[in-house]
């Protein structure tokens, strides 16, 4: 049978204790948050600063989320590791809204991997507008929970918003240039 009890049972060997799990929770949140960043900001990149590295970025920004949603499986593997060392403070009432977001939340990271991974051969094609909402939504959650982190610990969580905050700016720029270059911008179009 299986049960909370047993994955800890199963886990205990390996002597987790909350401190390294909470570290790796930290670790995931961030290694995934810059790997969704470049996936978020990749194209825009391209268009506003050509170089071989931009184009590389834009050609592999699907590998980039898939190696986003990967980062973040080893997230959701501490969030486990997590309940099955606390599962009193994990599964509080209180918690209950945080792990239902969460779990939608997973379900989009692993929609746009799927998506991803489809047309992970064909760079040129564009995303459908249930993607990019998608990775908007993503960015949204990021980088709120890291400006909110500034508040608390500045040091820590402050250098995270700000890049968050720079791939939606390159992202907003690039688009204001791509239509400027249309002349949609001066016939009041957005």
């Amino acid at each position: 049978m299986f049960s909370t009890q047993s994955v800890a049972l199963y886990f205990s060997p390996m002597h987790l204790d909350p401190s390294v799990v909470m570290l790796s929770l930290r670790v995931t949140a961030r290694m995934s948050a810059v790997l969704l960043a470049c996936s978020f900001a990749s194209q825009g990149l391209r268009r506003l600063w050509r170089s071989a590295f931009t184009l590389s970025m834009e050609k592999n920004r699907r590998r980039l989320t898939l190696l986003f949603a990967l980062s973040h499986t080893l997230h959701l593997a501490a969030i486990v590791s997590l309940a099955t060392l606390l599962p009193d403070q994990v599964f509080m009432r209180k918690n209950v809204p945080g792990l239902i977001l969460g779990a939608m939340g997973y379900a989009l990271i692993y929609y746009l991997a799927w998506r991803a991974f489809l047309a992970r051969n064909t760079p040129d094609l564009p995303d459908s507008k249930v993607q990019t909402f998608g990775i908007y939504i993503l960015w949204a959650v990021f980088t709120v929970a890291f400006s909110i982190g500034a508040w608390r610990n500045a040091l820590i969580y402050t250098p995270m918003a700000l890049i968050m905050w720079f791939a939606f700016a390159v992202r907003m720029w690039a688009r204001l240039s791509r239509y400027r270059s249309e002349g949609r911008w001066d016939q009041g179009e957005k």
